[in-house]
């Protein structure tokens, strides 16, 4: 079916704009990208990741068994929510709020300025309680044929308890880090799961050189 290789392709793009946000994220920590240019590296992968994410759900619905896709619809509309606040936050930030404090423009104190407390932190924090809502609702349309997907999916979905205190307490936002690591292998077993029904394979073909050949079925 079209929607596994959809969900495939959907799933590795969720999972590379994932990981290019923790890395950013690190660098930033760490100070090599100074504040307010790491913002951007930030807020760019982020912004990508939101539709790509909602693409993913839109293919497990569609992949899931009849009698468990309230579950994945349930999911499906979260991941709307997500998405929404989601674009709406980092765009904002990437073609208005960025560029004015990287110019001087403005300062950290505006009120659309990303930062603990903030307006626009609160949206963040909300969109990433959605998305956790999201996985956690999905999980469980694959208890049954994908116990590794299900779990890793509910452990995500565990983070929901992290993203509302932490827009009051930056302790919990750095505890929410483990999200790189929760999200970053649900999207592995999603796109494992879209794989497998996809019949994705990579064989080695060995002729004057070794090539990497994919072969693609709609089966």
């Amino acid at each position: 079916m079209k929607s596994n290789l959809l969900g495939f392709w959907a799933s590795v793009l969720a999972l590379l704009f994932g990981l290019g946000y923790s890395v950013a994220q690190l660098l930033s920590w760490l100070g090599v990208i100074p504040h307010p240019q790491d913002l951007f590296w930030l807020f760019l992968p982020s912004l990508f990741l939101a539709p790509a994410f909602l693409v993913v759900m839109i293919c497990l619905h569609y992949r899931a068994s009849e009698e468990k896709k309230t579950w994945t619809l349930a999911a499906l509309s979260f991941a709307i929510i997500y998405c929404g606040f989601a674009t709406l936050n980092y765009f904002t930030q990437l073609t208005v709020v960025v560029p004015k404090l990287i110019k001087g423009d403005i300062d950290e104190n505006n009120v659309l300025a990303f930062k603990q407390g903030s307006f626009m932190f609160a949206v963040d924090c909300l969109g990433y309680f959605f998305m956790s809502l999201s996985t956690s609702f999905a999980a469980f349309a694959f208890y049954d044929n994908n116990k590794k997907l299900y779990w890793w999916m509910l452990v995500n979905g565990a983070l929901i308890v992290i993203f509302i205190p932490a827009y009051f307490n930056p302790f919990f936002y750095f505890i929410g880090s483990v999200w790189a690591v929760t999200f970053t292998v649900a999207m592995m077993y999603a796109a494992r799961f879209f794989r497998e029904r996809a019949g994705i394979r990579l064989r080695l073909v060995y002729e004057d050189e070794q090539t990497i050949a994919p072969e693609t079925s709609d089966a």
